[in-house]
């Protein structure tokens, strides 16, 4: 008798350390004059890509083993056991396609991964020097981002569509194995016959094992991909707003007027919000967000309430974000700070904060009265 095993091979993906050099939002910022465009933009090599940022994958490699094989007795029951025995290879066979097509999506998620990190490694560093606004280059970059993002968005479709698959397989070799098992009781059969149908039994019992444990690897694989993705999508938010600023500094932004650019610039950071619930909430979770007609109807209602009203402004940023999330919050709060003054608030009466919250999924900015 053959058992069938589970066969495990690590996949070794081999990365170096992250090379690069850190950066604070509390450091003085590059100038808006970046570098002639006419200079080569390097692209970030793979060996600058630590190993958090590949998606977490399992690397179980699914291989049953061979069936073991057995002659026809003449008997109902020997008929029987050669029918169990077709149909327990035709469901092994699956479960070698299953975990070919699983293999092959893997590496497209990996591969995917390690393109989105290339280039977002490379708008990084430019960033971090300091480029024009606007840099076309650096939103075409950033478009090559998202296309591996929507790569990682159809392989997570795949990893669904997989998953019913070997759900359904699951379900085909339990019925297989009630099958075999409800044999022992039809008359007729020889001891050569329930010997046959002991080893059948181990074997799909073990299949079963196997194939459980294939679809768990796959739900969570999809589960994960998910999780990744949604972080990628909100960092690519995040990338835009530094684009648009040509820095992760918002000390960088242009500001319309030079009597108000020290209160814009100077952010105090708050470990709690302003107490109370806020005026305003704009949340910068996706490009282009539409919040100018809502800002300029909350703080026109609150000035036509109480004329020397005092305003918050608060750049909110996730807990769990980087730098760059929390300088993409500040870059928000301090375009907001300009329209509000453009609207006719005395800078003197906006005060610019930041903070953290846990709650947050993406930069935001809320304004609090008091």
């Amino acid at each position: 008798m053959k058992n069938i095993a589970i066969k495990l091979s690590l996949a070794s993906l081999s990365v170096l350390a992250f090379g690069g050099c850190s950066y604070s939002s509390d450091a003085l910022f590059p100038s808006l004059m970046g570098v002639d465009s006419s200079q080569e933009v390097a692209v970030a090599e793979t060996s600058d890509i630590k190993s958090g940022d590949i998606p977490e994958l399992g690397t179980t490699n699914f291989q049953p083993l061979e069936i073991s094989e057995g002659g026809n007795t003449g008997t109902f029951v020997g008929q029987k056991v050669v029918t169990f025995r077709g149909e327990l290879s035709q469901l092994q066979n699956s479960i070698r396609k299953h975990n070919e097509e699983l293999q092959k999506i893997r590496a497209s998620v990996i591969n995917n991964a390690l393109q989105y990190h290339k280039l977002i490694g490379t708008i990084e560093a430019k960033l971090q020097v300091g480029t024009t606004p606007g840099n076309p280059q650096m939103f075409t970059m950033l478009q090559g981002a998202q296309n591996n993002i929507q790569v990682m968005n159809a392989n997570t479709i795949a990893l669904n569509q997989l998953a019913t698959r070997v759900a359904s397989d699951a379900a085909m070799t339990n019925y297989l194995l009630d099958s075999i098992r409800a044999a022992y009781s039809v008359s007729g059969a020889v001891d050569e016959d329930h010997r046959q149908l002991r080893i059948l039994e181990n074997e799909t019992n073990q299949t079963s094992i196997l194939i459980g444990s294939l679809l768990q690897e796959i739900n969570m694989d999809a589960e994960r991909q998910l999780q990744y993705i949604e972080t990628a999508r909100n960092y690519i938010v995040d990338l835009n707003s530094a684009i648009k600023a040509g820095s992760y500094g918002v000390n960088n932004l242009p500001l319309p007027g030079a009597d108000y650019v020290g209160a814009a610039t100077n952010f105090n950071v708050k470990s709690s919000a302003t107490n109370g619930s806020p005026l305003f909430v704009a949340k910068f979770n996706k490009t282009n967000v539409k919040y100018h007609d809502g800002l300029k109807q909350a703080v026109s209602s609150a000035v036509a309430k109480k004329p020397g009203v005092m305003f918050d402004v608060v750049a909110v940023s996730p807990a769990k974000g980087n730098a760059l999330s929390k300088n993409a919050a500040q870059n928000n709060a301090t375009q907001i700070f300009q329209e509000m003054v453009e609207m006719g608030v005395g800078a003197e009466r906006i005060n610019l904060s930041s903070r953290t919250s846990p709650n947050a999924t993406s930069a935001e900015v809320q304004i609090f009265v008091r």
